[in-house]
């Protein structure tokens, strides 16, 4: 079956039909590329093994220290737009595995439609549609005239600059797909992610004499309360796609032993930011906020600092016509409709969108609560939509 200009039909290639893609995502699954832990050099070795068939010329980019990124380009022959597919090779770790049903690392493929493993959601379902996007391609390479750029990114488990490296070594474009699990919806917008260390000054001393000193852990209750405060008032500001953001506390750290006042105490938060709102911009938010401890407590001494790490919030046009291309792709592969949405969580988007100044969205099969969890699974019926709407995609701009 052929469409009107000759072009075999998505659906019947073989590249997009379950059994191959059921292989390759068992094979990503199957190379461990924990963060941190054995990081993604065996996967960065899988992946360019993948797509040798193609003729895509694939290069490795040093990203970080001996960790290194690949990116791959099929170019045509005429003077098409660049479609960028991006994606991360990383997972997080193991917690306990004694709460899988089964290996982590060897992918299983149940009755119940699923493959089950780490990395099967988040987000080696993703890098599979972009390796079989690269081989539907592959197949026209004649027809091509436009450029299919594909990222295998290191680091983004940990906000890490794997996707900003590849952008910088010149594997950008002009549309993007960020290939994260969203259920089959299209994001245009993200919320951004940002650690705050909050730092409470104290003085160390025996604890039979801590009369004598500032306590740090006696200003917990004020700094917790006014953190409480802050997101109240956070939970007012709305976005009409993303989620509201919040401002929670996480982790507490303070003291070395049970009979010593501690030098300081120190409370971590947890920002989530719609966009509109910035990382260093809360940085002074919060700053202001715990400042105001002060008038009460004049003994309160602090300071804060972000992780260096973060994500901003993204967002393109709500508008857009390529968001729109690909939600009616999608309807149309899956013969329901496709929702425009924003993303709860954080993914690289931010640099295609932010750094690269690319009209980029998200889109991928999985759902986000089947990540990061016991038993992670992806829906093998939802790979093969993702795997033939991308590809119609990209045949359709770059054909």
């Amino acid at each position: 079956m052929t469409d009107d200009a000759g072009v075999p039909q998505v659906a019947q290639d073989e590249a997009l039909a379950e059994p191959f893609l059921v292989d390759v995502l068992s094979s990503l699954v199957r190379t461990r590329s924990v963060n941190p832990g054995v990081f993604e050099a065996e996967m960065a070795t899988a992946v360019a093994e993948w797509l040798e068939p193609t003729g895509a010329k694939v290069t490795f980019v040093e990203s970080l220290p001996g960790r290194h990124s690949v990116g791959a380009v099929l170019t045509g022959s005429g003077d098409g737009p660049r479609l960028v597919l991006n994606g991360h090779m990383d997972t997080v770790p193991i917690d306990d595995e004694s709460l899988w049903e089964t290996p982590p690392f060897e992918p299983t493929l149940k009755d119940d439609g699923f493959l089950y493993g780490r990395g099967s959601c988040d987000m080696k379902a993703g890098l599979t549609t972009q390796i079989v996007t690269a081989f539907h391609l592959a197949k026209h390479r004649q027809r091509l005239k436009g450029t299919l750029v594909l990222h295998f990114a290191v680091g983004e488990e940990c906000a890490e600059p794997g996707t900003l490296s590849l952008l910088e070594a010149g594997f950008g474009g002009d549309y993007g797909i960020t290939t994260e699990p969203t259920d089959l919806r299209v994001a245009t917008a993200q919320r951004g992610l940002a650690f705050y260390a909050v730092r409470i000054r104290g003085e160390s001393i025996h604890a039979s004499r801590a009369h004598l000193v500032v306590n740090p852990n006696a200003f917990l209750p004020h700094v917790i309360g006014a953190i409480q405060e802050y997101e109240a008032e956070i939970a007012t500001r709305e976005h009409a796609l993303c989620p509201g953001g919040s401002c929670t506390p996480t982790i507490i750290r303070g003291g070395v032993k049970e009979n010593a006042v501690p030098d300081y105490t120190e409370v971590t938060v947890d920002r989530r930011l719609i966009p509109g709102e910035t990382v260093d911009g809360e940085l002074r938010a919060l700053e202001a906020r715990l400042a105001n401890i002060r008038a009460d407590n004049p003994d309160f001494d602090f300071e804060i600092r972000r992780w260096e790490r973060a994500f901003e919030p993204a967002e393109i046009d709500k508008g857009s016509t390529f968001a729109r291309q690909v939600a009616d792709t999608v309807a149309d592969v899956t013969g329901a409709p496709c929702e425009i949405y924003g993303t709860p969580y954080s993914s690289d988007v931010r640099n295609l969108v932010n750094d690269a100044g690319i009209e980029a969205i998200t889109f991928g099969a999985g759902n986000v609560a089947e990540c990061h969890c016991a038993n992670e699974r992806l829906s093998v019926e939802q790979l093969r939509h993702a795997a033939v709407a991308t590809a119609r995609v990209a045949r359709d701009l770059l054909l």
